[in-house]
């Protein structure tokens, strides 16, 4: 009688073996590939729905929205969203935020933005209370209630967590920087922080209509007691260039949290940082909030990749103070970092309001080879972190040929789909 053979033999085992491991070595790369075009369409979506609401913005108040407005002022005295605050005396503060706090409306966060533009309530914590005080990159001392935690101001692949509270991927267009960076010993190819920037252009003479899209609402006063001077106020009807080649929003992986002005409340609580000065319902001007425009901001820079070319013209171009153009660094470029560990894009922090700010107000993900971006049409494109330049410069300015770019001739045509 024939015996019937029962299992595999050795060899048997071991194809079916190397098959498996073939088809999962496979299948687990398209799956990962699957998960990160999901979470980067989600970032795409989160961003076009920024621009929609700056749109709005703009159709209700006439301009777009500032990177630092004042949005009210609380006197002092009892929170009443807080129920273990009855019978304290929270301090008098300025009620000065970033530019998340502006479209919140259009962001399905009514109940947020009324925290900040009633005057019955305060966005900073003395920790009297039952409710948690934020800590760290989201700043000392603000009110939970004042900056909450929103899906819509994160990307699903951004790695680096930007303080406890009011995390944040996004940053607004924020037009040309009035700061040049010295890159230091590193060269064009990593990140110092060892030398403070140059002013290529006055603050206020950065602000203009051709150069950016947000500007600055609101500075706060002079040590002689003058109200320092904001932006223009820019619409779509500015944007001579197109709306569709104007960015609104980005990504940065160094971007702060979206209600934090500036480098306030670092080293001291938002309520000494945004304690009105004497008599007035104002809050005394710093460098921590000036550099408002590089922590949830991105910037341009007075350089051009073919600096040298310009340089040699019988005239060549200079900024608004007289500044020569000069080499593009790799850290001001689209998802811009350095060589080193230490320089990795998502091991740099912007940690300091007089150095690293203004080299790290750049686009950045952590998407492959690119980021996102959201314009004022209401699209949104995924651009190369390959792109000229020149490129970057031009959809950052609304009206090129207008602007204090170094080459003005520029025209953009199709660069954005290549």
């Amino acid at each position: 009688m024939k015996r019937t053979k029962l299992g595999f033999t050795l060899v048997e085992l071991l194809v079916v073996i190397t098959i498996i491991g073939i088809l999962m070595g496979l299948l687990i790369p398209a799956v990962n590939s699957a998960r990160e075009t999901a979470r980067r369409n989600q970032c795409a979506t989160n961003m076009k729905n920024l621009a929609l609401a700056g749109v709005q913005y703009e159709n209700t108040k006439g301009s777009m929205p500032g990177w630092v407005t004042k949005f009210g002022f609380f006197a002092g005295g009892v929170d009443p969203s807080d129920l273990g605050n009855f019978g304290g005396s929270v301090p008098a503060h300025v009620k000065v935020g970033g530019f998340g706090v502006t479209i919140l409306p259009w962001l399905d966060a009514q109940p947020t933005y009324e925290h900040w533009t009633q005057d019955r309530y305060p966005i900073v914590n003395d920790g009297s209370g039952d409710l948690d005080a934020t800590t760290g990159s989201s700043g000392d001392g603000f009110h939970e209630l004042a900056a909450p935690n929103l899906a819509i101001f994160q990307c699903p692949s951004n790695p680096v967590s930007s303080g406890s509270h009011a995390k944040n991927s996004y940053v607004s267009n924020n037009g040309m920087s009035h700061l040049r960076t010295d890159i230091g010993s590193r060269g064009a190819t990593g990140h110092d922080s060892s030398t403070p920037g140059t002013p290529v252009a006055t603050y206020d003479g950065s602000q203009t209509k051709a150069n950016g899209v947000f500007t600055a609402k609101y500075l706060g006063v002079s040590t002689s007691g003058s109200m320092m001077g904001t932006g223009p106020s820019i619409g779509l009807d500015d944007m001579k260039d197109g709306q569709g080649f104007t960015i609104l929003f980005s990504e940065n992986v160094q971007a702060l949290p979206w209600h934090r002005p500036g480098f306030v409340a670092q080293g001291s609580p938002a309520a000494t940082a945004l304690a009105p000065v004497s008599g007035t319902e104002d809050v005394l001007t710093s460098p921590a909030l000036l550099y408002s425009r590089f922590t949830n901001g991105m910037v341009w820079h007075y350089e051009d990749p073919r600096a040298s070319d310009l340089n040699g013209l019988p005239t060549p171009p200079t900024s608004p103070s007289g500044a020569s153009v000069t080499d593009v660094p790799r850290q001001h470029r689209i998802n811009g970092g350095g060589t080193t560990v230490q320089d990795d894009v998502f091991n740099l922090q912007m940690t300091d309001n007089t150095f690293d700010a203004p080299s790290l107000a750049r686009p950045s993900s952590a998407h492959i080879d690119g980021v996102n971006a959201a314009f004022a049409d209401g699209a949104t494109r995924f651009i190369s972190d390959s792109v000229d330049y020149r490129v970057q410069q031009a959809v950052m300015t609304p009206r090129g040929k207008s602007s204090n770019v170094p080459w003005q001739e520029f025209v953009l045509t199709d660069e954005l789909g290549q």
